[in-house]
């Protein structure tokens, strides 16, 4: 049984819950239903008995699954893709998340750059592995916001590599899947911000966060300021000469 006791917020609930997969997914759809539902209540809408919404929430959960596009490999040749700088006065904000199975973890990572490059700061964290690929980068999208605003940037261009996650975020419809709750959060962040973009980058515009991620393997927690660890410098470079 999970402990909810020690949450603060509701994202630490939903990240505490998604590492049961098993019933994180139905649990979340409940939860969606039950808040559309008092929302048509609020409205004077017509809405569902109570007892028929884990129903319809197995129901929308399996139309999910079904239509929730899988990982291909998308060919890379005659993509000339490269990590590009902000238009000043706005930050780049890349963000990225990966998953370590073997150990129930994640990892999410955020780096923010100036127009010339240069890191104005970054972080690496391990979190409890979610529920999917998807869930680990909604929440490294969560937390690049949160770290922006943490450090008083409000400006920023704020980048990813996952197509699914960049679109639900910028969508303008309420999401019922799994990760919805936290799309909402995302997009209530937005009001922190004077200008703000939400961008999707393929894995060669996005290398130094991908490193970055997979580094949360080994430590639970780190940061940085106006700097990159050694051991990725190499990506750091790469880019910085692919700039000029």
């Amino acid at each position: 049984m999970l402990d909810m006791g020690a949450c603060s917020s509701f994202l630490e609930i939903l990240e505490h819950a998604s590492t049961e997969k098993s019933s994180f997914e139905t649990f979340a759809m409940t939860i969606s239903e039950v808040w559309q539902r008092r929302n048509r209540v609020h409205m004077g809408e017509a809405v569902l008995p109570l007892s028929m919404l884990p129903i319809k929430a197995n129901g929308d959960l399996q139309e999910f699954q079904q239509l929730r596009p899988t990982h291909t490999d998308i060919s890379r040749t005659a993509r000339a893709v490269k990590w590009r700088p902000p238009t000043a006065p706005c930050l780049k904000v890349n963000f990225d998340g990966a998953l370590f199975s073997q150990d129930r973890l994640a990892g999410i990572c955020v780096i923010i750059w100036n127009d010339q490059g240069l890191v104005m700061a970054a972080l690496s964290q391990q979190i409890p592995s979610p529920a999917s690929v998807e869930m680990v980068e909604v929440i490294a999208a969560h937390r690049a916001l949160l770290f922006a605003k943490e450090l008083g940037f409000v400006k920023v261009e704020v980048e990813g590599d996952s197509e699914t996650v960049v679109k639900a975020i910028l969508g303008d419809y309420m999401d019922n899947s799994y990760m919805g709750h936290v799309l909402q959060e995302i997009k209530f962040m937005f009001s922190s911000f004077s200008c703000i973009s939400f961008k999707h980058t393929h894995r060669e515009g996005n290398c130094v966060a991908h490193r970055l991620a997979r580094r949360a393997a080994r430590s639970p927690f780190l940061f940085w300021m106006k700097s990159v660890p050694s051991d990725i410098l190499d990506a750091y470079q790469l880019d910085i000469l692919r700039m000029q």
